[in-house]
């Protein structure tokens, strides 16, 4: 059983101030009006102001006592042609702030049998007892009756429509934001299996092809070693199989990626399509070494955070930063990545920052997307390489992601570059990531762990 929900004090006060007026006038132009003794003109009026105070509480008790007060109220007074009648205008009143509360909390069709017992009692008395009376009023008072009733009792229902439809889209706006956010994460994590997927079934199938292979590649082999490569690639064909069985749906889609993976070389026309600057610091040493998932990491980086920025800061300007950083935690920079050999540690290191909205931009900001769902993305694919990302607001008002991404996968990077600041300024706290709509309180940063 729910509990009854608590009324506001100013509807009990509001409550009150209508059950006494319709008390005080109702009781007094009975009287003094309409002939009705004192004591019975003061019972009815105290049956309606008592309908009047109980409505919005008990509307089933509310519509009995009005419609009975109502019926008692004509079948009392004397009819007069100085004054509305057979429906005195204090019954009225009473009998339309009832009806129409009541039809407001669901009871329609109680303030609709009300009406039309009321406008029944009222007709046979007018064609019974009102026949020495000029008819013009009297059909007025009966039109004029039952119209404002039926009007009040539909005017509720048209309110009590429109808050139930406002309700139910309220809750399937809801329901639909959640639904876009489980979608966002799951799409997001999908393209990253597919990934991974791709990655790790072709080093199974190089591992499978060079065990089956090493028996005749190298005819010396003793036998019990040439029998161990032999079962390496039957393990290794196993696991394939298996590991297709499992992830292979991923590609049932027909949306799937068809073509090559993007990579660095597909950097540049990125940034010049989203009308951004790129500014390119990597070695060539470095990019010839970085692995193709890291590459594509770093181009997904760069996708979403321009994405990003179009959406929260539309026509700003862009900045697109590529640089490498040596691993090593000693005095060394960049420039030690630019000038090392070939094999030396590296990590790539990739800046997208915008500048603050302008006023034009405004609007767009306020329908943007607020969920926060790209940078946890870019988060979780950065992490799965072993790598990190950050992403915070400027001193200027704009914002900026970061994120270091190791040359090989699976190696971690160097927490002394993790700032947020591009070199070389100084380093600055960096908070967890959040939309450019909705800035937080700064936190230091945490080494996020890498993943499998």
């Amino acid at each position: 059983m729910t509990p009854r929900r608590r009324l506001a004090p100013w509807l009990w006060a509001a409550a009150t101030l209508a059950a006494l007026a319709v008390l005080a006038v109702n009781a007094a132009l009975g009287a003094t009006v309409y002939g009705v003794g004192v004591g019975d003109s003061l019972a009815v009026a105290l049956v309606l102001a008592v309908a009047v105070l109980t409505v919005q509480r008990f509307p089933r008790l509310a519509l009995g006592l009005v419609t009975a007060g109502a019926i008692g109220e004509i079948l009392l007074v004397t009819a007069t042609p100085t004054a509305p009648w057979p429906v005195p205008v204090a019954t009225l009143l009473a009998a339309l702030i009832v009806f129409a509360v009541a039809a407001l909390r669901g009871h329609w069709v109680g303030a609709a049998s009300g009406t039309a017992l009321i406008g029944i009692v009222a007709g046979g008395i007018a064609s019974g007892t009102g026949s020495h009376l000029p008819p013009g009023p009297v059909i007025s008072n009966l039109i004029v009756t039952l119209a404002l009733l039926a009007a009040a009792v539909g005017a509720a229902l048209l309110v009590r429509a429109i808050r139930a439809t406002r309700g139910e889209l309220a809750a399937v706006k809801e329901v639909s934001e959640l639904e876009l956010a489980r979608r966002q994460v799951a799409e997001e994590r999908t393209r990253i299996a597919r990934e991974m997927h791709d990655v790790v079934a072709h080093g199974m199938s190089v591992i499978q092809v060079q065990a089956a292979s090493a028996r005749y590649r190298y005819p010396d082999l003793d036998a019990p070693v040439a029998d161990e490569f032999d079962d390496l690639a039957a393990t290794a064909r196993t696991a394939l199989g298996e590991m297709r069985a499992l992830l292979g749906v991923l590609r049932a889609d027909d949306d799937a990626e068809q073509a090559p993976q993007p990579g660095l070389a597909q950097l540049p026309e990125l940034v010049a399509r989203s009308r951004a600057e790129l500014d390119d610091q990597l070695p060539p040493a470095v990019g010839d070494r970085l692995d193709p998932v890291c590459a594509l990491a770093v181009y997904r980086v760069a996708q979403e955070s321009l994405g990003n920025a179009a959406r929260h800061a539309p026509g700003t300007a862009v900045r697109v930063t590529l640089e490498a950083e040596a691993t090593a935690t000693t005095d060394a920079s960049a420039e030690v990545a630019r000038t090392a050999g070939p094999e030396a540690p590296a990590q790539l290191r990739i800046t997208v920052e915008n500048a603050p909205p302008t006023a034009a931009s405004a609007p767009a900001v306020l329908a943007a997307d607020r969920s926060g769902h790209g940078i946890r993305g870019m988060r979780e694919r950065v992490a799965a390489l072993g790598g990190g990302l950050w992403a915070d607001h400027t001193p200027a008002g704009g914002f900026r992601v970061v994120a270091l991404v190791p040359v090989t996968p699976g190696t971690p990077i160097d927490p002394a570059h993790a700032s947020i600041a591009p070199a070389p300024a100084a380093p600055t706290t960096l908070t967890a990531p959040v939309t450019p709509a909705a800035p937080t309180a700064p936190a230091p940063p945490t080494r996020p762990e890498p993943r499998a």
